[in-house]
């Protein structure tokens, strides 16, 4: 009963967090679309989205013949539209590319992104355009838009260094893209995340040299495979598997992060909710440390070593299929006390080591 309770409040954390956009993306008072965390998202020509489309750090096309029937919103992504959109498009941080065949009915809003339009692009409502930089011919049908001039163009081009709403919305979309992965991989292997957590734990200089062994040989084992064609799918395969052992083991590192967060609190959350919670601040943190340019030249570092400590434990734990024990735990017993040896008895010791007595020579007699 306990983890139902949290399973459903978790979904209400989630729904809470969403407000603040349901009325730019949403009719009414459910939610009807696409919601997209750090993928990418394609309507192929033909096909028609019925709904809102929104996307978190991910990339967004809309192909020629595609028609999305509601609001466009995207957050720290890349919008591609040579289709057709029926309500409004908004973009905060990222790039917008309007095509020639595109046709946007509704209004458009960038804040702190980049806004690219091709000649003949339809755009039926207002442009609000705080983009950094601004690429097209300026017209907008019935409502003419006047181009920058290059001294606005400078200005915003030196202000681009200081917009932090791209790389804010970006971090915040790929940490929640990786919470929700962490969610549903803790649903199926959690005692193999708890297993790689350990051993990053017990022997974090092992597995730390293990991933860096690992992350130096793989390019070399790549290049060997692919000189071979025959070779080329089993180099693919190695890929998929380096990259898919490095997320696992990121996310046993957020587990157990999210772990010492709850017991800290006193609190016994479900392991999927505590691994969301490690990996979505972890990965907040790894992103403040290599967005800052005050810590861009060792704020990388953090972020690569519990990378290398996360990819050698799943090498060492085989996947989470063993576990791995502390070098302190398999110290050897102290050896059994030896009794001393029982005296001899002085009746059973060898004759012949008793001394034996001088014998004496026989005196000579004396002549008379």
């Amino acid at each position: 009963m306990k983890i139902t309770v949290k399973i459903a409040s978790l979904v209400l954390l989630a729904m809470l967090a969403f407000v603040p956009m349901q009325s730019a993306a949403a009719k009414g008072t459910s939610f009807d679309g696409q919601v997209i965390f750090g993928q990418s998202y394609t309507l192929k020509n033909g096909e028609t989205l019925t709904g809102d489309l929104l996307v978190f750090g991910g990339t967004a096309t809309l192909e020629e013949g595609g028609t999305v029937n509601g609001n466009v919103v995207l957050f720290g992504s890349t919008l591609v539209v040579n289709g057709e959109v029926s309500g409004d498009v908004l973009v905060a941080g990222g790039l917008v590319t309007i095509g020639t065949s595109a046709h946007l009915h509704g209004n458009l809003t960038t804040v702190g992104a980049s806004l690219e339009r091709a000649e003949g692009a339809q755009i039926d409502g207002q442009i609000t355009n705080t983009a950094t930089s601004w690429v097209g011919n300026g017209n907008n049908g019935n409502n003419p838009v006047t181009p920058n001039t290059p001294t606005t163009r400078v200005v915003q081009r030196i202000l681009v260094n200081f917009d932090p709403f791209g790389p804010l919305f970006n971090a915040f979309g790929q940490a929640l893209g990786l919470a929700v992965l962490a969610m549903l991989v803790m649903l199926f292997l959690a005692p193999h995340a708890d297993r790689v957590a350990h051993a990053v734990m017990a022997q974090p200089l092992t597995a730390g040299g293990l991933g860096l062994l690992t992350v130096i040989v793989a390019p070399i084992t790549l290049l060997l495979l692919t000189v071979t064609l025959i070779l080329i799918p089993v180099a693919a395969v190695v890929v998929v598997a380096l990259f898919v052992a490095g997320a696992f083991g990121w996310i046993a590192i957020g587990y157990e992060i999210g772990q010492r967060f709850t017991t800290a609190i006193h609190q016994n959350w479900h392991p999927a909710f505590s691994a969301s919670l490690g990996v979505f601040t972890l990965t907040l943190v790894a992103k403040a440390l290599t967005g800052i340019p005050v810590l861009n030249c060792v704020g990388w570092l953090v972020p690569f070593l519990l990378g290398l400590a996360g990819l050698g434990a799943v090498i060492m734990t085989r996947f989470g299929t063993q576990s791995v024990v502390a070098p302190a735990a398999v110290e050897s017993a102290p050896l059994a006390p030896v009794a001393p040896a029982a005296p001899v008895a002085p009746e059973l010791e060898s004759p012949a080591t008793e001394p034996v007595a001088p014998q004496r020579k026989p005196r000579a007699k004396k002549e008379s």
